[in-house]
């Protein structure tokens, strides 16, 4: 194999290996440095160099795992509102209270409960086809 890996090309790779074949640990610590990193995909930059895609927390907010935890910062700009809307919305007194914790006086929100809560607060005004989970999981295995 030449040229760098994406995780699908090293899984099919391990498939096609004889059953019990091993692998020395240098050589697989080699193909994981050279593993493309699906998530953050790279393209072309100026003559050719490739250049990581950088994606926005709005993007980010619905791919990173449930469990992935976000300051202020970031969530501001995943939902595109001040931090000053951000800091309302965790106040005592807030209608539709944003989950949150606080870690050190600093306020830490974990994408899965932010996800949620926006899809329980968003104001529907026509809903269309949605596609299923085992389609979504269909997609991102291509």
């Amino acid at each position: 194999m030449s040229g760098p890996l994406t995780l699908r090309e090293l899984r099919a790779w391990a498939e096609a290996a004889p059953r019990g074949a091993t692998v020395p640990v240098d050589a697989l610590a080699e193909l994981l440095s050279g593993l493309e990193d699906e998530t953050n995909p790279v393209i072309p930059g100026p003559q050719g160099s490739p250049e990581p895609v950088s994606r926005t927390w709005r993007e980010r907010l619905w791919i990173v795992p449930a469990e992935t935890r976000i300051g202020v910062h970031e969530l501001a700009e995943a939902l595109k509102r001040p931090r000053s809307w951000i800091y309302r919305r965790t106040s005592a007194k807030a209608d539709g209270r944003l989950p949150h914790r606080k870690l050190g006086g600093e306020l830490l929100f974990t994408a899965g409960e932010i996800r949620a809560w926006l899809r329980e607060h968003e104001e529907v005004i026509e809903a269309g086809p949605m596609e299923s989970a085992a389609a979504e999981r269909r997609l991102k295995a291509m």
